[in-house]
């Protein structure tokens, strides 16, 4: 099954020198989308402040044209040309860390055959409906100022997902990690 395959490749993977590798990576993809001069600080100065359709839980096919047409032309072509080049690799990143996160820390104190070391595959929610919702900014984003509310729309669909499964993402590290030092107390490691 390929679910299982999929898991177990990431589990494999899953050391301690992978999972500061990939932090080093979500870390260095994060400041970039969310620093100067690529990323959103630099957006918002050519906008005024205008939000981006990726940073949005929800919208319907209207709000999400009037959030691109509040950016501008200039907003709306550094969007295009300096946001979603690092929002490209970002889903990667972030993607990456929590699997290999939830994949080490599980390894810890469960067995590899345990069927809650699926949980790694969580992640891969995410960073899937991120590219799916990208794919749906940058169709919109190249038909400016025509307006594509079918794939607004669906592009509408895969915001939540990302951000819910990102959540439970994290979550899976927080609860993760009590039973990784439960598990060192008692084997005295």
């Amino acid at each position: 099954m390929i679910v299982g395959r999929v898991s177990s490749a990431i589990q494999k993977i899953s050391s301690g020198r992978a999972l500061l590798a990939s932090f080093t990576f979500f870390a260095v993809s994060a400041a970039l989308i969310n620093g100067r001069p690529f990323g959103l600080p630099a957006l918002a100065e050519i906008t005024g402040g205008a939000g981006i359709l990726d940073m949005a839980f929800t919208y319907t096919p209207v709000q999400a044209y009037a959030m691109l047409a509040a950016l501008g032309d200039a907003g709306r072509a550094f969007y295009l040309t300096r946001i979603v080049p690092l929002d490209l690799i970002f889903p990667l990143a972030y993607t990456l860390f929590y699997a290999v996160a939830i994949s080490w820390l599980l390894s810890r104190w469960l067995p590899a055959e345990s069927p809650w070391m699926r949980l790694n595959l969580v992640p891969l929610v995410a960073g899937v409906a991120d590219y799916c919702e990208n794919i749906g900014v940058i169709a919109m984003l190249l038909a400016c100022p025509g307006e594509l509310y079918g794939v607004a729309a669906i592009t509408a669909v895969f915001s939540p997902i990302k951000f819910t499964f990102i959540a439970v993402s994290m979550l899976l590290v927080l609860g993760a990690l009590p039973g990784w030092a439960a598990s060192g107390l008692r084997t005295g490691a």
